[in-house]
């Protein structure tokens, strides 16, 4: 079958933005193929359940359809919605969303997501591996860098700033020292952050630093990480500053945040202000509320639900995260949040016990059952679950669907021109 050419309908698409067309029973899978195209199909691999296609010529375009900006995007496969038009990608989105509670059984609504004003040069991060000279994006499901001169969807500064580096790395042959580099460019304030991930702490960087911070003065911070092990973990545990801090700051609503080179931050501040409200209508914060946040990183969120809340706890894993919540707020003279070292994956019964609210934004593979079970235990009235993966989410919600009401799926499109979406949604005891 491998190298036939057949005429296919594209009948839905998989939770990774391809087509998927049928053949006689035999699922096809089409890279770039929109829902209810037709197209000649070239089949590039075939197993026993399924195949692999490229589109060979288009029959049938979707009126979705647009020419992508992006030179490398069919390479890169970082944004798999780059050549579907804006507002359609909200609602495969959603149509993904609604399909994902629906295999799981789950009667639940799903709003129409809450789009991004500005789903161009939106990243904040920009995080870009360093391999035999050259300077780029892994390409999908391999580990082929594929270089570019311009990604549309970090922001300007981040893509100038790292033109700039890749040129003079090149010229002063540093380039083989190096394994990432890591760009944070804090849009409240407009502080930039470079982390060179190097295999050598000993190699002179000083150059490199004068020249990038004197072209660019929003830097505030340049640090070397040492990541010296076989291991596809980008980050290190050594680090010395090479400039500056080692933090920037960010604001946003009146609140400032120091963020680290490991802290996690949502990549679209502008979405993140979104989200975060909607947790906050979601909770119904007041000043009697008694708030537990789990997986609270930096305190993004516990902060700015502190505003409103009586009081609110974080539980962080990652020691660095918990000591920078601290600092946050300390800094912004936020007494009402107080920030402990957890593990979120451990029963959670010692602090559930006297809250009102928990929010959940755990990592993609989702909440773990020792929890679920500490939360169905326990007498929290409300928790509003945020998430970034609907498969996990939709999993964890099967599981808690007999002690909660299960609230409005409300997807907000952190990442346009990808398939990914984040989610909130509240869950009331029964």
């Amino acid at each position: 079958m491998k190298n036939e050419i057949l005429e296919l309908k594209c009948i839905d698409m998989s939770v990774d933005g391809q087509g998927i067309c049928k053949d006689n029973g035999l699922v096809v899978f089409v890279k770039g193929m929109i829902l209810d195209e037709v197209a000649k199909v070239k089949i590039i691999s075939d197993k026993k359940n399924m195949a692999f296609g490229i589109i060979d010529e288009m029959i049938k375009p979707s009126p979705y359809r647009i020419k992508s900006l992006c030179p490398i995007s069919y390479k890169c496969g970082g944004c798999d919605y780059r050549y579907i038009d804006y507002d359609y990608q909200l609602v495969l989105k959603k149509r993904q969303l609604e399909q994902t509670f629906k295999n799981f059984n789950l009667d639940v609504k799903v709003d129409d997501v809450i789009k991004c004003d500005d789903p161009m040069y939106y990243r904040n991060k920009t995080q870009v591996p360093v391999r035999e000279h050259q300077f780029g994006f892994y390409r999908k499901y391999s580990n082929d860098i594929v270089e570019f001169d311009e990604c549309y969807i970090e922001t300007r500064l981040a893509n100038d700033i790292l033109r700039d580096l890749k040129k003079e790395l090149l010229s002063l042959h540093l380039d083989n020292t190096l394994r990432h580099i890591l760009i944070k460019h804090a849009l409240g304030t407009g502080e930039v952050m470079i982390g060179l991930i190097v295999n050598d702490f000993n190699v002179d960087y000083s150059e490199v630093a004068d020249y990038i911070t004197s072209k660019y003065k929003n830097i505030k911070s340049i640090i070397l990480n040492l990541n010296n092990k076989d291991t596809n973990v980008i980050l290190g545990n050594e680090e010395k500053v090479l400039f500056g801090n080692d933090f920037i700051i960010d604001e946003f609503e009146g609140i400032q945040f120091k963020i680290s080179l490991k802290s996690f931050y949502q990549v679209n501040y502008h979405q993140m202000i979104k989200l975060y409200k909607q947790v906050e209508k979601k909770a119904d914060i007041n000043n009697e509320s008694r708030v537990l946040d789990l997986y609270s990183g930096i305190g993004t969120i516990s902060l700015f639900l502190a505003r409103k809340a009586k009081e609110v706890t974080g539980v962080e894993v990652v020691e660095p995260a918990v000591n920078n919540a601290i600092e946050n707020a300390k800094m912004n003279n936020i007494n009402n949040a107080n920030f402990i070292l957890g593990d979120a994956r451990d029963p959670m019964d010692k602090y559930l016990k006297d809250k009102d609210v928990v929010i959940v934004d755990p990592p993609r593979k989702g909440l773990n059952e020792s929890l679920i079970n500490s939360i169905i235990n326990s007498n929290i009235n409300k928790v509003v679950y945020v998430s970034c993966n609907p498969a996990t989410l939709a999993r964890d919600l099967t599981l808690l669907k007999d002690t909660y009401n299960i609230g409005n799926i409300t997807p907000v499109d952190m990442f346009p021109y990808t398939t990914h979406v984040e989610s909130v949604v509240l869950l009331t005891r029964i």
